[in-house]
Formats: structure tokens, C-alpha cells, sequence
């Protein structure tokens, strides 16, 4: 019998590392820290306050894409899983933008 060595197959994330993963816990709560001071403050505007949350949302987002998923380019598998998840970014945007135009236009043609 011949000796196979045992390797980890690349699903593109790269190493494991403790170091990220603190990184990323701490960065998602300060700013759900944030969304909440911004909200229980009173001292911003009703608009200031939802860009806040807004700009706080996205950045999270990123954050976990980032320090929990591992997304990055550093190997072909990797920029298969980015480019995976453009694809899958640009897709819900159309049907999320089609679905706004058709109820748009009901309700247009139904009160006209």
C-alpha cells in the first residue's frame, strides 16, 4: 500500500487565525455600540441617525465578510468565492429592482 499524504482541501479562506477573528468581534461591536449611542444620544437628526445606522450596517457587513467568512483573493478559489458573491450581490439587486418597478407600475396603472 502506497502513503497518501492527507491535505485540506482549498475552499479559498485561507488560515485560521485567532487573531482575526478578535479583530472582527471587537470592530461589529463597536459599531453596533455606535448605532445604538448614535439612537439613544438625541443629539443627531432623524436623517443623521439612519445614515449612521445605514453607514454602521454596511460596515459590518464588510467587517464580516472580511474577518468570519475570510473572503479575500489571495488564491483562484478565493476569487471564485469573490466573484461568487458579486454574482449573487447583482442578482438580488435586479430582482429587488424589478420587483420595485412592477409594483411601481401597478400601482400607477390601478390609481390612474
Amino acid at each position: 500500500m502506497a502513503h497518501h499524504e492527507l491535505h485540506q482541501p482549498d475552499f479559498g479562506t485561507g488560515q485560521k487565525k485567532l487573531g482575526i477573528y478578535v479583530i472582527g468581534v471587537v470592530a461589529c461591536t463597536v459599531l453596533t455600540l455606535l448605532s445604538f449611542w448614535a439612537v439613544l444620544s438625541g443629539i443627531f437628526e432623524r436623517m443623521d441617525i439612519i445614515f449612521i445606522i445605514f453607514a454602521s450596517a454596511v460596515l459590518q457587513f464588510l467587517v464580516q465578510l472580511i474577518c468570519f467568512l475570510r473572503v479575500n483573493t489571495q488564491t483562484e478559489q478565493s476569487r471564485i468565492n469573490v466573484m461568487s458573491l458579486v454574482f449573487t450581490g447583482v442578482i438580488l439587486v435586479t430582482i429587488l429592482a424589478g420587483s420595485l418597478w412592477i409594483m411601481s407600475n401597478l400601482n400607477y396603472y390601478m390609481m390612474n
